[in-house]
């Protein structure tokens, strides 16, 4: 009787040996998913958690990964980039680190904080002057370097664990921060004004929330050094990261007691110290970095990760384009030159895109290749920025000049502006007839803009001077030359108001009866698509700089054939950036007929469009040159083997 369960118990008990033997992928059930408190960057058949330093196997993991791959030419690059991985680990006596293929879930969410900032700050502040200009770069710099600096440790060490989590919160909590402190953001503010303390307030939260993000990079930089210190070339670049980081968090805390409301003269050098702050804090860590191969961004995801910045940077340009076509199509009129804007507008976003991510290999390249080729992302993305908002706030332009047009044969055509023998305003029934005209004119102009939001798109301040001028109200000659003035700047001002442009504001009074005080009113505005023109041409000609020199820095093999192609490139961004000195003269001279002429026509998008079609043209047949001549040579090459 009890022969046979013991009999069943041994075999039993050799199973659950056999099955404690097998290979864990032979379980019927995948192993539970669990996030670990803290864990290590190292793999786990790293040198570090092993007696000798015998090169490692390939695993099986990673024989599945390439398997994966959809052509052979990137199972031969991977392949050849995993030898190279483990030759360096051999040759420096190297942690290997776990360094992940692709970028994570995680990470992505990151940067839809970034995006999310980006585009309630693009919203809240229109780039109306240089003052505004400033302040928008300025901002940018500051989430951008931000940026940086954690994706800087999230493609070398980051990992999925508890404490990595907190961490990856708290930068949440940064970017949000970043979001309340944005819509008050100024860094061009005059001491002494009401708007001068909110500004120093606002500059006060911001240099803790930089220090606070700093403090937290620290702390991770701590953790890894913890994990490898037992490699003494890992100890000095990681303790440098660090405290690089650690110092930088003091230097904003320093920072933070210039912004006092109570001494607002020192908020000028704070603001300077932010971004001397940035420039240290990136070159030093870049330098700690290249000094040793194991925490340089090579084999890492960074490509990827910058890649999507700026696919992230050219989705804004697209959220503002879609924009600026709504502004324009309230009305639903759609002349041929607006619709040659907006193709223009979505062509150069997707040329852009093509231009980037044709040229964007993930081959290695050398340690210092690619860390310039990293930070040359930054004054290319600011380049992208200006050239996408540079083109919608010029679409918006091109409406604003169709819808004005008619308003000055209709106010100021008459005897009494440009006749010198003519000294009184018109009466009677020729004043009738002139006032039923402009009244006509301008009701024309805002009768399409009604809606249900805006019922009622026409000034009232216009109807009202419209009203007094029929009643008499304004019969001599500098009255009436004030009031006709007044009408039109006011009535241009409501243009732009549809466009959710802000005119600056101007006292006319006491200006002289001609047409200088409107001209001078209108170019206060006119000034505001003068700064968007100089900024659209410089941004656009060093967009394609910039991709010229990221295509060199990060292009492995380079062939004699496409120096041809990058003259091409260098020579049209040096012409689309020269296109700006028309602008040189003044923007305060309105009657500058060079660029007036330009500003005033719809070609401004098609010669940025254009030109980077004859960049891409250039660049196809370049390669197409380069892939035949690899084609005879291999024809060749067989035909000298057989």
């Amino acid at each position: 009787m009890g022969i046979l369960p013991d009999a069943l118990k041994r075999v039993t008990s050799v199973q659950q040996i056999f099955i404690a033997e097998k290979d864990e992928s032979s379980f019927p059930h995948k192993k539970p998913k669990y996030t670990p408190l803290i864990k290590s960057p190292l793999k786990q058949n790293s040198r570090h958690h092993r007696d000798h330093g015998h090169r490692k196997i390939r695993s099986a993991s990673v024989d599945g990964v390439h398997e994966s791959l959809e052509t052979q030419q990137e199972l031969e690059d991977d392949e050849e980039e995993e030898e190279e991985r483990e030759i360096e680990m051999l040759e420096e006596g190297a942690p290997e680190l776990h360094r992940a293929r692709e970028t994570s879930v995680v990470q992505l969410f990151y940067d839809l904080f970034f995006v999310a900032n980006l585009t309630t700050f693009t919203s809240v502040h229109e780039i109306n002057d240089t003052d505004s200009l400033r302040s928008y770069l300025g901002f940018f710099v500051i989430l951008w370097a931000t940026w940086f600096q954690v994706a800087k440790y999230d493609v070398r060490f980051g990992n999925d664990s508890a404490f990595e989590r907190v961490c990856k919160a708290l930068q949440f909590g940064v970017m949000v921060g970043f979001a309340v402190t944005g819509p008050d953001f100024n860094v061009t503010y005059e001491i002494d004004t009401p708007n001068a303390v909110r500004a120093l307030q606002t500059d006060q939260t911001l240099t803790l929330i930089l220090m606070a993000s700093r403090l937290i990079l620290a702390v991770q930089y701590l953790s890894v050094y913890w994990w490898l210190k037992d490699f003494p070339r890992a100890r000095v670049p990681l303790i440098t990261h660090a405290a690089t980081s650690l110092g930088t968090a003091l230097i904003f805390l320093g920072l933070y007691f210039s912004f006092s409301p109570s001494s607002p003269g020192n908020a000028g050098l704070g603001i300077i110290g932010w971004y001397v702050a940035f420039v240290l804090e990136a070159g030093i860590i870049l330098f700690a970095s290249g000094q040793v191969s194991f925490l340089s961004f090579v084999h890492t995801p960074m490509v990827e990760r910058l890649g999507l910045l700026t696919l992230i940077i050219l989705g804004e340009g697209v959220i503002g384009l879609c924009e600026s076509i709504q502004k324009v199509g309230a009305n639903l009129s759609f002349g041929a030159d607006i619709i040659g804007q907006m193709i223009s507008g979505v062509g150069i976003i997707y040329f852009i895109w093509m231009l980037y991510y044709d040229q964007t290999e993930k081959k290695r390249v050398g340690r210092l290749r690619q860390e310039l080729w990293t930070i040359l992302h930054f004054p290319f993305h600011i380049c992208i920025l200006l050239l996408v908002e540079g083109q919608a706030t010029l679409t918006v332009w091109l409406k604003i000049q169709d819808l004005a047009n008619p308003l000055e044969p209709a106010a100021f055509n008459i005897p009494f502006f440009f006749d010198d023998n003519v000294n009184d305003p018109p009466t009677g029934a020729a004043l009738t007839s002139y006032i039923a005209n402009l009244n006509s004119t301008l009701q024309g102009v805002f009768e399409n803009f009604k809606s249900p939001q805006n019922p009622e798109p026409f000034p009232a301040s216009v109807d009202q001077a419209l009203t007094d001028l029929t009643e008499g109200a304004y019969n001599t000659t500098n009255d009436f030359a004030y009031a006709i003035n007044y009408i039109y700047y006011q009535s241009i001002s409501g243009i732009c108001g549809l466009f959710s442009i802000e005119a600056p504001e101007r006292d006319l009074t006491g200006e002289a009866s001609s047409t200088d005080a409107g001209a001078q009113a209108v170019n206060d505005i006119v000034d505001i698509f003068y700064t968007a023109y100089t900024y659209f041409f410089v941004a656009a000609g060093l967009t394609i700089i910039a991709l010229t020199l990221l295509l060199r820095l990060g292009k492995r093999e380079k062939y004699r054939t496409e120096m041809l192609g990058n003259a091409v490139r260098y020579l049209v961004g040096i012409g689309l950036a020269l296109l700006a000195l028309m602008n040189l003269p003044s923007l305060e001279n309105y009657d500058n007929a060079a660029i007036y002429t330009y500003i005033s026509s719809a070609w401004m998008l098609p010669t940025v469009l254009l030109s980077y079609l004859l960049v891409i043209v250039v660049d196809n047949l370049v390669r197409n040159h380069i892939r035949k001549k690899y084609l005879n040579w291999k024809s060749n090459a067989l035909g000298m083997a057989v």
